[in-house]
């Protein structure tokens, strides 16, 4: 009974979810993901919903309460990209100076060594920034103390 009146409930406003989904993504892909999580929503919300209280607003709100949810998880996502493997150069000194820094890289913390990586792949600030969901003051001056870090562990 629950199920076939929650399946009415949203047939009866899928213009309305329809419209808030809209209005959070842009591609073909993503509204469909929006949508199923969106009824995900609302489903876990069915049995909470008290039929006295006016059901569009209710859609409404389980609908905005999702999207707004969603939408603050994609934009704090990173989308990623394959690097090409890149070889040694085949001088001998120069390469192992390249292992030398890759093994020094492989002590900072993970976050350095993925922006390090980033720099060291030619990316520029404002590319890493946006990989990376930072500024791109925040960049340069994150390589430039990663920089005198790896100063230091080569010192040593």
């Amino acid at each position: 009974m629950q199920e076939h009146l929650f399946i009415e409930t949203i047939n009866r406003h899928r213009g309305a979810i329809e419209h808030v989904c809209r209005a959070f993504c842009h591609n073909a892909d993503d509204l469909e993901d929006l949508r199923q999580e969106v009824l995900l929503g609302l489903w876990r919300a069915w049995k909470q919903h008290r039929p006295y209280n006016p059901t569009v607003t209710w859609v409404w709100r389980i609908t905005s309460n999702c999207c707004i949810g969603w939408y603050r998880k994609r934009k704090h996502q990173v989308e990623t990209v394959a690097l090409p493997n890149y070889d040694l150069p085949t001088d001998e000194t120069v390469r192992l100076q390249c292992e030398q820094l890759d093994e020094l890289i492989a002590m900072l913390p993970i976050a350095d060594q993925r922006l390090i990586g980033l720099y060291l792949d030619g990316w520029t600030a404002r590319e890493i920034g946006v990989m990376m969901a930072i500024s791109e003051s925040n960049v340069t001056t994150r390589i430039s103390r990663i920089k005198q870090k790896l100063k230091k562990m080569n010192i040593q």
